[in-house]
């Protein structure tokens, strides 16, 4: 499971908190109200309980709870965060649309069936008046959900219990430490009682990178994984201009990291899997695995063309034309060894050309080698590559690290982490 923040920590309370919750009755520990009871969330209905440890400004920690959409039709309930709308707000938009829609409802459903049209509009009409309520606190500030244009929006996106934590988290200037989220009553086919749970896929995840500003997949004591967005740096470059980078933004979300916590690079252009360490100790390990090459890398890629051969291995020595930075040239005196394996995946269609699809495994980690290898004459240009190839109008480098392998400075453990490209 791919949790994005160390876990254990807060599943301990949280585990205290169940516990607590089943032999008293009440979720609401303070004023011990039962909002709900424990026979009626477990028999009838399940929720997910959530617990953030972060620190304040001035040092101390704090446990923040939550729960996922409303509890006993409540979204209010003391001692949990609020949720990242007005409620009072939020009423007001049911109020308005709820017997409208009921209405359509009722008529359908003695034969008016061309009524459906005109209920789906109202519907439609009502989810974006509430998708306008919600307010996010970011790492960097103030998001409305409107504001995310390329989000693929579904309905509760923003009610679940880390988005709750998180955004309240940053909203009192906190530092998330430790995030825990347990499934809490009756079980389903998807969710277990009293099992822990990462944030989900559907609801949690594509909200979670705009509040941290960066595309988290995992992080634990010692280590953070990423899918760097292509067109990002991965460390800070020369000048204010480029200072931006996902090597600082993990250092804003992890205070506590390396002044410099990234152990390798992908280029700007390129996407992928990153790992960056939380710790000197796990800094010096990792970068240690990547001189020695005991990581395991292995990127996805298009490539302009058909191309013919199924699988290879391509040895071309590289290095820096000191005239022409950064290009790289293959230079057999005075170059670098480097090795790549490839195997073609399959031939497909793109903006009405054929491009090859390809797995890339490198031996070695020059820099540009897999985009200089595909050049090279051997293979074919990478899509979008401006450097070796050709970038047409609103194309991007297709070139991915789909899969990073190292074994975990901590537990000895071999460790992958894979994510699938957008192109």
């Amino acid at each position: 499971m791919n949790f994005i923040l160390p876990h254990k920590e807060a599943e301990e309370i949280l585990r205290e908190d169940i516990k607590q919750i089943k032999e008293t009755g009440f979720f609401d520990f303070k004023s011990k109200t039962p909002v709900y009871s424990t026979k009626k969330a477990l028999e009838e209905k399940g929720i997910m309980l959530g617990l953030l440890i972060a620190r304040t400004k001035s040092g101390e920690r704090v446990v923040l709870r939550a729960f996922s959409g409303a509890l006993n039709s409540s979204y209010l309930v003391e001692g949990y965060t609020p949720p990242c709308f007005s409620v009072k707000a939020f009423e007001e938009v049911v109020s308005e649309f709820d017997s409208k829609i009921h209405c359509y409802t009722d008529r359908i459903e003695l034969g008016e069936s061309d009524l459906i049209p005109t209920r789906r509009q109202l519907s439609n009409e009502c989810l974006e008046k509430i998708k306008e309520l919600y307010t996010f606190y970011t790492i960097n500030g103030k998001l409305k959900l409107n504001d995310i244009k390329e989000l693929n929006y579904t309905t509760g996106m923003g009610d679940c219990a880390t988005i709750k934590l998180l955004s309240f988290c940053f909203k009192k200037g906190f530092t998330p430490i430790s995030l825990a989220e347990i499934f809490f009553g009756k079980e389903s086919e998807s969710r277990k009682a009293d099992q822990i749970y990462p944030p989900c896929d559907e609801k949690c995840k594509p909200l979670i990178k705009y509040l941290f500003n960066i595309n988290l997949l995992y992080s634990d004591e010692d280590i953070a994984i990423i899918n760097k967005a292509a067109g990002l740096l991965s460390t800070p470059g020369r000048g204010e201009d480029k200072y931006d980078s996902a090597s600082v933004r993990i250092k804003a979300l992890f205070p506590d990291a390396p002044e410099l916590p990234s152990v390798h690079r992908l280029d700007m252009d390129t996407s992928g899997i990153m790992v960056f360490a939380k710790t000197e100790k796990a800094k010096r390990n990792i970068s240690m695995q990547f001189e020695e090459r005991k990581t395991k890398k292995v990127y996805e890629a298009l490539l302009r063309g058909s191309l013919m051969t199924q699988k290879g291995t391509i040895k071309l020595p590289i290095r820096l034309d000191i005239n022409n930075r950064p290009y790289q040239i293959v230079d057999f005196e005075k170059g670098k060894e480097a090795i790549t394996d490839y195997e073609r995946v399959k031939i497909e269609i793109l903006n009405g050309e054929k491009v090859s699809r390809v797995l890339f495994f490198p031996h070695t980690g020059r820099t540009h080698q897999i985009r200089v290898h595909a050049a090279s004459g051997l293979l074919l240009p990478i899509v979008g590559d401006r450097l070796y190839g050709e970038r047409k109008e609103g194309e991007r480098l297709c070139l991915h690290a789909k899969s990073l392998s190292f074994i975990h400075p901590t537990t000895g453990e071999r460790v992958t982490f894979e994510e699938e490209p957008d192109f």
